[in-house]
């Protein structure tokens, strides 16, 4: 998940004794998620929106993902990438990817790639044999990707987007 050092133990066995080496340095990024639901109310002509954890959901539901991350390594992790699947049977509302400092990037093939939305395209061979390259739009993504600069050690935070239930 993160670009970092790889933890190195070195053991030797001397005497009969296993001495091991501290481990190096390195940053380990913890995740947690939530599933909220959006929750419109209408009294006396006023309209009021919460959001609750989501136990269930209905087609026309809207939900949000709540990505909570912790780095509780001893180094700062830098351009950590947390990814999240789309789920199936949701289309991603755009504009709902939000997280503080966080760079956000879509996939629309399963997670292979990932591209800012205005930038994430895909080709399709039209009837004539041609290749058409296209947009690909909120309801095609499967995956978004935020991308963390850096977050330094016992540092938290958290990312989010929002999903309709189809």
């Amino acid at each position: 998940m993160t670009k970092s050092r790889a933890s190195l133990r070195i053991a030797a066995v001397a005497a009969g004794l296993a001495l091991a080496a501290p481990a190096a340095a390195a940053p380990r990024i913890v995740l947690s998620i939530k599933q909220l639901r959006e929750v419109v109310e209408q009294k006396g002509g006023t309209r009021t929106t919460r959001m609750e954890p989501a136990r269930s959901v209905a087609p026309g539901d809207v939900v949000e993902y709540v990505l909570g991350y912790a780095n509780e390594g001893d180094e700062a992790a830098t351009d950590a990438n947390i990814d999240d699947a789309i789920p199936k049977g949701t289309t991603y509302l755009a504009g709902t990817a939000s997280g503080e400092g966080a760079q956000v990037a879509f996939s629309s093939d399963g997670g292979k790639t990932f591209a800012p939305a205005v930038k994430l395209t895909y080709e399709i061979r039209l009837p004539s044999g041609a290749v058409e390259k296209r947009v690909a739009t909120p309801a095609e993504y499967t995956h978004v990707r935020f991308t963390l600069k850096r977050v330094p050690p016992g540092a938290t935070g958290k990312v989010a987007f929002r999903v309709k239930v189809n």
